[in-house]
């Protein structure tokens, strides 16, 4: 079980009815090469908790963001708001807190929805990101897979208790996300779950998952991944390490052959995980082992 040896800060952004937190964990404070960890749609920052020692023991101070409706960061009261413009201003806005705002500033972690993230922010220009991983996924993800995405995170799922949280991880997320041990499991599951007030039905204690499921609003209208990044791609001038679960109806392989055809500006390195679908966890040694490799070699 990682040692939770991070510093927790908070910054205070803006969006279409007022403001809200944005909350990160900050590893390695001290360390002088700066590495931003940001999480798949439905994940937080606590997904890197098994990474950033790692990391931090090869000299990088780890920034891993909760978004906007996710785990410690507050959820927004205009769903709409859950889109490409307001995660840019959040994430911008702790750059600019911590003084990461300047091109080349920073390395880039981003699992799915975070690759994505990255991949538009390393396309444009002055860019603060150096060199940039991305996590199964692509500049796009096909309508089918979006379809199933939207089917899945539009439901309020209830369970009276952690363990029960855990179980369905196991059911769900234990089919793509590689080897977890069982004290891993336990681990994701404290740090997924929140508490849902009481209903008129029910006055029992009932938890759900750490995101706000109002993310599904905007999702079906214009799904995040559904936008066609391919121009932000063609414009990276930075290395990237592109990861891929082996089972992945995210990532499929014809995506992926047109990312390594287009990537004619910069350095395009791949690693597939062949036990993994979507995504690849981060928290085997052999995956933890990949990244920190790459970013010692690049």
């Amino acid at each position: 079980m990682p040692k939770e040896q991070f510093e927790t800060h908070e910054v205070i952004c803006i969006n279409s009815a007022g403001t809200h937190k944005i909350v990160y964990s900050d590893w390695g404070h001290s360390n002088p090469n700066i590495i931003v960890c940001i999480h798949g749609l439905t994940g937080n920052g606590h997904d890197f908790d098994y990474l950033a020692p790692t990391l931090v023991s090869r000299g990088y101070r780890v920034i891993a963001i909760d978004l906007a409706g996710r785990g410690r960061s507050d959820f927004l009261s205009n769903p709409m708001d859950y889109n490409y413009t307001q995660y840019h201003q959040d994430i911008m806005a702790v750059l600019d807190s911590l003084g990461l705002n300047k091109p080349n500033s920073i390395d880039w972690l981003g699992i799915s929805l975070g690759g994505l993230l990255g991949i538009s922010i390393a396309g444009m220009q002055d860019s603060p990101i150096k060199r940039m991983i991305i996590n199964d996924v692509g500049p796009e993800i096909p309508e089918k897979s979006l379809k199933l995405i939207y089917y899945i995170i539009r439901k309020l799922f209830k369970f009276k208790d952690i363990n029960a949280l855990e179980t369905r991880m196991r059911k769900t997320r234990g089919l793509s996300w590689g080897p977890i041990t069982d004290e891993q499991w336990q681990y994701m599951a404290r740090h997924n779950y929140r508490n849902l007030p009481p209903s008129l039905l029910s006055k029992r204690k009932q938890i759900t998952y750490a995101y706000d499921n109002k993310i599904a609003v905007i999702f079906k209208k214009t799904p995040i991944g559904g936008h066609n990044l391919w121009d932000y791609w063609s414009n990276i001038t930075c290395p990237v390490l592109v990861l891929r679960g082996g089972k992945s109806l995210i990532l499929p392989v014809e995506i992926l052959e047109r990312m390594k055809d287009t990537a004619t500006n910069f350095q395009m390195d791949t690693h597939e995980f062949a036990d993994c679908g979507h995504v690849p966890s981060l928290m085997a040694p052999d995956q933890i082992k990949v990244v920190s490799d790459w970013l010692d070699k690049s």
